[in-house]
């Protein structure tokens, strides 16, 4: 199972995500569930880091991903980070028995 983790500070703006493991919806290299939660996550680092300027660590490795921002929140950072959740919630209710998504 894929666990995603989102995690907001107080004005309810995305500050970290942290993906671990593997959905087992198919075998390696041929699982769409795993494949879709890889390109949102390396598409919104992508985004974070040359669209919207925003600082944090980033690492994306086979079956983890984390996102940590630091620095000022940018406007489109947020917005990208928006866009990635809403993709994880539809994954994840497509697919709910192989992707876990959580908030705090």
């Amino acid at each position: 199972m894929i666990k995603i983790h989102i995690r907001r500070n107080e004005a309810q703006q995305i500050i970290a995500c942290s993906i671990n493991g593997h959905a087992g919806y198919d075998e390696h290299g041929y699982d769409i569930v795993c494949a879709a939660v890889s390109v949102l996550s390396c598409t919104a680092i992508l985004g974070l880091q040359s669209v919207a300027e925003q600082q944090g660590i980033y690492e994306n490795s086979s079956g983890e991903c984390t996102i940590e921002l630091q620095g000022a929140i940018t406007e489109k950072g947020q917005a990208i980070l928006a866009t990635m959740v809403l993709g994880f919630q539809e994954i994840a209710r497509q697919y709910d028995d192989f992707v876990s998504l959580s908030e705090t």
